[in-house]
């Protein structure tokens, strides 16, 4: 299914804000909420309770501190610890690296994060978002129809089941209210814009 560019450059503006939101872009989050219009942004359950120094000193003790409630923000840190685990979640890392490569996506190198990380998967899918979005103005609707089946298979085969894991495991942990509304967000969205399918 192709997305008009409208809906396309839609998904490309949401999946941004929420790349700057795992990474802890507070500076481009405020710029990116700043643009939009007021109704929309009552749409974000967890706008409502951003507060920049508070999200911020979350946000580290969520996803940079090791400590109590220390969430990892890394798809390898779900996935078991067995010795055939371990090796498959390499193999996955290095299909993950690849996927980057054929994009020319390098992103997460610039960044100092590890492809894993969740706000690199999703910045992955808003740069083959963005290209997509430059396939449709060009009517390149071949290139158009490949980048978007790229961002259904970084979807499906790695963020899904992966933030799935991270939710479950860690949902009591996050009492901050900003986060605790965005993560279940983020899924649904996600799942809505990529995947096409929501679970919740």
């Amino acid at each position: 299914m192709t997305h008009t560019i409208e809906e396309t450059y839609g998904q490309v503006l949401l999946s941004q804000l929420f790349t700057h939101i795992w990474f802890g872009e507070w500076d481009e989050y405020e710029e990116t909420v700043n643009q939009l219009p007021a109704d929309l942004l009552k749409e974000f359950p967890f706008h409502q309770y951003y507060e920049r120094k508070e999200t911020e000193q979350w946000h580290d003790n969520y996803f940079s501190i090791p400590g109590i409630y220390f969430v990892p923000p890394y798809l390898s840190s779900y996935q078991g610890k067995s010795e055939k685990e371990e090796v498959q979640a390499k193999q996955d890392l290095l299909c993950l690296i690849g996927t980057f490569d054929k994009l020319g996506f390098y992103y997460p190198l610039e960044q100092e994060e590890f492809p894993d990380h969740f706000g690199s998967l999703t910045a992955f899918i808003t740069a083959a978002a963005s290209e997509e979005v430059k396939a449709l103005e060009k009517g390149d609707r071949k290139l158009a129809g490949q980048l978007r089946e790229s961002q259904h298979e970084m979807y499906h085969t790695y963020l899904e089941p992966g933030i799935e894991k991270l939710w479950e495991r860690n949902k009591g942990k996050l009492t901050d209210p900003f986060f605790k509304e965005f993560i279940p967000y983020y899924m649904a969205c996600m799942g809505e814009i990529v995947g096409h399918c929501t679970k919740k």
